[in-house]
């Protein structure tokens, strides 16, 4: 079983989103703010991870840099139009970018491709 962190300011979100995801037999573990997810990245190793990227204090390009060269798979999720109009280079960094509301097809589509790549 793959272990996934969702890092979302909004309860909400990181509800929809592990629900989502445990019904896809994931383990789920939720963060609230990048500070959280910096804290449980230490305490575990995670195979994905699946974060918001405008949230209160640091964003999810802040999280990313602060996981170093070694991070896991990274899918960002933001309401940003398009990958192109974040204008952050770290985005290149990304594994993967969904637009808010994302759907169960699409987040699992995008799961399923990140981590393929990984595997090959």
């Amino acid at each position: 079983m793959k272990h996934v962190l969702v890092v979302d300011d909004d309860a909400v979100s990181r509800l929809v989103l592990g629900h989502m995801l445990n019904g896809q037999d994931f383990d789920v573990t939720e963060a609230g703010s990048v500070d959280d997810a910096i804290a449980a990245s230490a305490e575990a190793t995670f195979d994905l991870i699946i974060c918001d990227y405008v949230m209160p204090g640091r964003d999810g390009l802040d999280f990313l840099e602060a996981l170093g060269e070694t991070s896991p798979p990274f899918i960002l999720l933001t309401g940003h139009a398009d990958r192109e109009s974040i204008s952050d280079d770290r985005v290149d960094r990304v594994s993967s970018y969904l637009t808010k509301p994302v759907s169960t097809d699409e987040l699992t589509k995008a799961v399923e491709q990140v981590l393929l790549s990984r595997s090959v």
